[in-house]
């Protein structure tokens, strides 16, 4: 009934299949990849006539990208690439290149040696190592020793990585499989569980790896002699198949049946045990053993002790916002309810807060008290509305459309044109106060003639060594912010490059707090500085809605979706890849440039304010609660608050926390000027509100939907429309990014400045004349 699994020597039967029990491979040609920058070369030719004598499949590259693009397409089998002579064929480069596929590990790669190295000399393969090459083959042009090589490599190399990619299907099965499934070796030291046993027994992988299964989970209802009976039968070389209590992680026992079958050697000896344990059983009592078999009996149902109280399982009500997404309503009220229920109940809805927390589920629901303040709801629907519905069925005999690039057009400055930074000594005053929260932007704005950022930028830089991280010169980074900040509108009196040198001054100050320094490395602190440098590049001065309501040709572009941000990231790589002089990631790696650009395209795009409270509650529900749920008991011995503070250090660090964290960092950073000093905030509020009554003028002049009516340069009041944005947009978030990064002064001035604003509101009330926003104040 059951078979006894061996395992086989890569074998082949005389049908050609390749036996690897009971899975069987079809035969198929060998694939061979030449890329050889000659193809007449004699040791090409060698090749290519002995892969017909051996009727292998062959295929010719002769540039990178010309082989880079065959094995893409045909996953060849073996790839020989001429490493002779580097100024024809960059070998190590084709091998990284191929390395970078996915499923080129299956794949063998040999390197041609010129004839001249001793045979004796080993050198020159450690750089082949380290370049993807696992053989190398000295130059002979004799097509029998040809021969003899490629087939040695068919029925050698080639036949095991065949096996392994058969196997590769076996562990997709397995990872996908309904059943609980763990390997154990010889001793049942656990080697491997799959993502249904860790969430059926609540384990993790790691914490399984290297121990035994039965001194972890070994159940009160499971004797000692029913263990040694089992262990016994397996030695003698039958499965055992029957029913099983396991303690699981919460405490509490599972029933299931399970079935165990012993992989032997060649030799016959046991090297692993397969468990494949099925959905659990209501009813089950101890095993008993019976001729080889387990067999369940009648009993009562097993009851569920509750679960004591645990701060990992258990957060309590998730942060109180002013706008709450239903969701986290729907996780605090989850996360009371495991308060009172089973264990078993506890654990499901572990999984259930796990799914809710990863899912695109975080809309925000305005309340009626939104809704109910004009103002408030002007400014919230204005910036976070992708255009007016009421505008598609109007219609416009004649729209004026906005260019984004007519104010100040692309341009890339030639070396010759980025001499050396000259910084006054006034400039380097102003710049030594760099670290500090309170820095002053704006007088840098104006001892350098509106261009702060690369002089800000390069001081910043040089601190957190971006230069080296992107392996480039003062020079060329120099080029390239000059570059950047040509092309923001100095014009706008908000979005201009003072704008993002403040969003960037930002992002650094909040990348030398502890939390964040010890969950980032340094390509995630590259890529914050980066993202914030280009977030508002080419910036009209105008919202999405604008271009939208405008039909703008951007907004055709884009599809009405993130316009602006879509935009920025975009004409920032286009404007760098396309001339060496300031492309700062030409000497990045394939996968480190990819891995960067991700970041920095997905931080840009989270700067877009109709996913602002999505952001804001996924970092607060996943970040920031389990965070604090994490350190919060102080009953407990200082050596297990540590352990857990590591444990939580390790949570953040993930790949996908870490983007959470980066989102929230840089949309922080992007509306930071409530939280700055009250001078500074004052003076930003002034210049958004002359930015958004420009729009307005233009909206009305132009018979567009006017998209935020409270900015009319005659009604306009500040005071009124900062104290909504704080309310609104300010307050939760940075009390949640200030509870992450211990900022206190910066919540300090966000109060202090809510005063001085609510102050001026009511003398403006007193005075019933709001005093009018002159246009061009900046």
């Amino acid at each position: 009934m059951y078979r006894n699994y061996r395992h086989t020597s890569s074998s082949m039967r005389s049908d050609g299949r390749i036996c690897m029990d009971p899975l069987k491979t079809h035969p198929c040609p060998m694939a061979i990849l030449l890329v050889f920058a000659n193809r007449r070369d004699a040791q090409c030719d060698a090749f290519v006539r002995a892969a017909e004598l051996g009727k292998y499949v062959c295929h010719f590259g002769q540039t990178t990208d010309e082989a880079l693009r065959l094995f893409q397409e045909h996953q060849h089998h073996v790839v020989i690439v001429d490493s002779r002579q580097k100024r024809n064929t960059d070998a190590d480069n084709v091998a990284r290149q191929i390395r970078a596929v996915v499923g080129s590990e299956y794949s063998v790669l040999m390197a041609i040696r010129p004839i001249c190295v001793s045979d004796k000399d080993d050198s020159p393969m450690l750089p082949l190592l380290r370049a993807g090459f696992n053989r190398q083959f000295v130059e002979n042009t004799d097509v029998g020793v040809c021969l003899s090589e490629l087939q040695c490599l068919e029925h050698g190399e080639v036949r095991a990585q065949l096996k392994l990619r058969s196997a590769q299907s076996l562990v997709v099965a397995v990872e996908h499989s309904n059943d609980a499934i763990e390997i154990t070796n010889e001793n049942h030291e656990i080697q491997y569980v799959n993502p249904t046993f860790e969430k059926l027994f609540g384990y993790s992988g790691d914490e399984l790896l290297g121990k035994n299964f039965q001194d972890i989970s070994k159940s009160d209802k499971m004797k000692n002699d029913v263990i040694q009976a089992i262990d016994d039968h397996l030695q003698s070389g039958k499965p055992w198949h029957g029913s099983d209590h396991i303690r699981r992680k919460t405490g509490e026992n599972c029933a299931h049946r399970f079935c165990i079958y012993p992989v032997f050697t060649n030799a016959g000896k046991i090297c692993h045990f397969v468990t494949i344990r099925n959905s659990p059983l209501e009813n089950v009592n101890p095993v008993d053993q019976t001729n080889g078999c387990i067999t369940p009996s009648a009993g009562a149902p097993e009851t569920f002790a509750k679960r004591p109280r645990l701060a990992e399982a258990t957060s309590s009500k998730v942060h109180s916002m002013t706008i709450e997404a239903p969701i986290t309503k729907a996780i605090s009220m989850i996360s009371s309810l495991q308060e009172t229920c089973p264990a078993m109940i506890v654990q499901s809805l572990d999984r259930v807060l796990e799914v809710l927390r990863s899912s695109e589920l975080y809309s925000p629901y305005f309340t009626q008290q939104v809704r109910d303040d004009k103002m408030t709801s002007e400014l919230v629907g204005g910036l976070m509305k992708m255009g007016d519905d009421l505008w598609q069925q109007k219609k416009v005999s004649s729209i004026k459309r906005l260019s984004c690039s007519s104010e100040t057009p692309y341009l890339i400055r030639s070396h010759s044109q980025m001499s050396g930074l000259a910084s006054s000594s006034e400039v380097q005053e102003v710049l030594d106060a760099e670290e500090q929260w309170d820095f002053n932007i704006v007088q840098l704005e104006k001892l350098t003639a509106k261009r702060p950022l690369v002089h800000l930028a390069m001081r910043t830089f040089q601190r957190f060594e971006v230069m080296h991280f992107l392996q480039v010169d003062e020079v060329l980074m120099c080029a390239w912010l000059q570059m950047i900040e040509t092309n923001y509108h100095g014009n706008n009196p908000y979005h201009n490059s003072t704008h993002a040198a403040d969003v960037m001054h930002a992002a650094s100050y909040f990348l030398t707090c502890d939390i964040i320094k010890s969950t980032f490395d340094q390509s995630d602190a590259v890529a914050c500085l980066l993202a914030a440098v280009v977030h508002d590049l080419d910036h009209p001065g105008k919202t999405n809605s604008y271009l939208v309501n405008s039909s703008n040709e951007l907004a055709i572009l884009y599809n009405d979706l993130a316009v602006l941000e879509s935009h920025h990231v975009s004409l920032a790589y286009s404007l760098t890849l396309k001339n060496g002089n300031v492309n700062i990631f030409a000497n990045l790696s394939r996968d480190s440039y990819r891995s960067l650009r991700q970041q920095i395209v997905d931080m840009v795009l989270a700067t877009e304010m109709t996913k602002h409270f999505e952001h804001l509650n996924r970092f607060v529900s996943v970040i920031n609660q389990p965070s604090v749920d994490e350190t919060k008991d102080t009953s407990s011995s200082s050596s297990s608050s540590c352990q857990r503070l590591q444990e939580a250090t390790a949570r953040l660090a993930t790949a996908e926390n870490r983007t959470l964290i980066k989102r929230m960092l840089i949309k922080c950073a992007d509306v930071s000027n409530p939280a700055r000093p009250l001078k500074l905030c004052v003076e930003w509020a002034a210049r958004i509100a002359d930015e958004y009554c420009q729009q307005t003028d233009d909206e009305k002049s132009q018979g567009l939907p006017v998209v935020m009516p409270m900015f009319d340069r005659k009604t306009c009041n500040v005071p009124k429309s900062q104290i909504s944005f704080m309310d609104f947009f300010i307050h939760d978030m940075f009390e949640a990014w200030s509870k992450f990064c211990d900022l206190p002064e910066m919540l300090k001035h966000i109060s202090d400045n809510y005063k001085y604003w609510k102050e001026r509101e009511v003398s403006c009330a007193n005075n019933d004349q709001p005093q009018p926003i002159q246009n061009g104040k900046n």
